[in-house]
């Protein structure tokens, strides 16, 4: 038959296991960080992308405007209207 084990013993075990399920919890909770730490860094990069975008966009439109107004072209203006000396009577 198995020994029946002394306080000593259990108390051993029950702290090895009380540490078991701290370093369990611990890298439970370091993978979250991880997750949240990788997912705030992509929002980050996503952030400067779009606002690199962006100015670049803004650039092409300030020297398409630029180059637009600096070329002399004007948009083509409508021939003028013919307007009769006389009004038409009625009858």
């Amino acid at each position: 038959m198995g020994e029946i084990p002394n306080d000593i013993d259990r108390a051993a075990i029950e702290e090895h296991a009380q540490r078991t399920v701290e370093q369990t919890a611990l890298r439970k909770v370091r993978k979250t960080l991880d997750k949240i730490e990788e997912a705030e860094a992509a929002r980050h990069r996503m952030l400067r992308y779009t606002l690199i975008a962006c100015a670049l966009l803004a650039v092409f439109g300030v020297l398409l405007v630029w180059g637009f107004i600096i070329s002399g072209r004007d948009v083509p203006k409508p021939p003028p209207m013919k307007v009769p000396s006389t009004l038409p009577q009625r009858q």
